[in-house]
């Protein structure tokens, strides 16, 4: 089976990823100002990461695969042929995916924090903001170790997908880098022997997605409450920035957990019930890839200054106000006999 359409489909989310989150990267520092506070840094953060994680997917460039009781995540970029480097490189490339779902759960947080907790905001004020990341960083360490030890490439895995990656990838998996957690192996009596580690490994990724994807539905609910709660309190403007802003952030929800909770966690959990998917997997990778590019759309078109800069409607603006005084001007010089 040929993976041309997905490399098309990886590159191409790679070079669109480069720009709109250059571009919106462009547009915090220019536009947000003091509009937005501190969280303007937050928000330039992620997509910063998003500019790195683009690179680390096409670096990768990851082909996915479902049999029995184990899903395979292996490379098939150029550097596929390196193995002294490959799966370490695999391995970044899914803690990056828990570094991607984590950053997002910070941009609620700090959300909820200025929202429904502003007394505390001053602790996350200067250099302190970055205490807001470490959860992050943890998360990523964790998801890196959980496939690094859990989900190794053993001889074992490579007996049991050999004939599957070579009838459908033409792959000979004892060459090339990747990682697979194997629930469970056949004994010599046809019974399960259950891979202890291999389903804990699988266990904790799974409750990272579940921590991130709680705290921005908790963080989501309150803050839509504490908008309607404090309306009659706030001006027109934070009233209407705030509700940009959670626009947004909801839109910012949907879209990742259509394109990457959802998926990866069936590529997780699939194998434990022997659901036969084989090639289809390769629909989460393609959905990986993609992501980081539409993302940084949502913060572009949603928040009314950033849309305005990118449609170009405060020039036609300016100009239209010009021509206006114009034409009050030249109104004014013409006697009133002639009108």
């Amino acid at each position: 089976m040929s993976m041309l359409w997905l490399h098309i489909i990886q590159y191409a989310g790679f070079f669109s990823a480069q720009i709109t989150n250059s571009l919106l990267v462009y547009l915090i520092i220019t536009r947000a100002g003091k509009l937005f506070g501190s969280y303007r840094h937050v928000m330039c953060v992620f997509a910063l990461y998003s500019l790195i994680y683009a690179w680390i997917e096409v670096a990768t460039q990851p082909v996915m695969h479902i049999k029995g009781p184990i899903f395979i995540v292996y490379m098939d970029s150029p550097l596929k042929s390196q193995m002294w480097i490959g799966n370490e490189i695999t391995c970044l490339y899914c803690g990056s995916f828990a570094l991607v779902i984590s950053l997002l759960a910070a941009q609620f947080f700090y959300r909820y924090v200025a929202m429904c907790r502003p007394g505390i905001l001053r602790n996350l004020d200067g250099y302190k903001l970055i205490l807001i990341f470490i959860p992050c960083l943890i998360c990523f360490v964790l998801w890196f170790e959980f496939v690094y030890w859990g989900m190794a490439n053993t001889v074992e895995k490579q007996e049991y997908l050999k004939e599957e990656l070579k009838f459908y990838y033409e792959e000979d998996s004892t060459n090339i880098p990747f990682i697979a957690p194997m629930y469970w192996s056949i004994g010599h009596n046809g019974e399960k022997i259950w891979k202890f580690w291999e389903c804990m490994s699988s266990v904790g990724c799974v409750v990272i997605i579940c921590v991130c994807f709680s705290t921005i539905l908790y963080c989501a609910f309150n803050i839509y409450r504490s908008m309607k709660n404090a309306q009659s309190h706030m001006s027109a403007k934070t009233i209407e920035l705030n509700r940009q802003l959670f626009i947004t952030l909801t839109f910012q929800t949907l879209l990742p957990f259509v394109m990457m909770y959802s998926p990866v966690g069936l590529l997780i959990v699939l194998p434990i019930f022997e659901v036969y998917v084989g090639g289809i997997a390769n629909f989460v990778g393609a959905s990986l890839a993609v992501y980081p590019s539409l993302e940084p759309l949502i913060a572009i078109f949603c928040i009314k200054e950033f849309r305005k800069t990118v449609l170009c409607q405060r020039k036609r603006k300016i100009t239209s106000s010009i021509a206006n005084t114009q034409s009050i001007a030249v109104s004014s010089m013409v006697p009133t006999n002639y009108r």
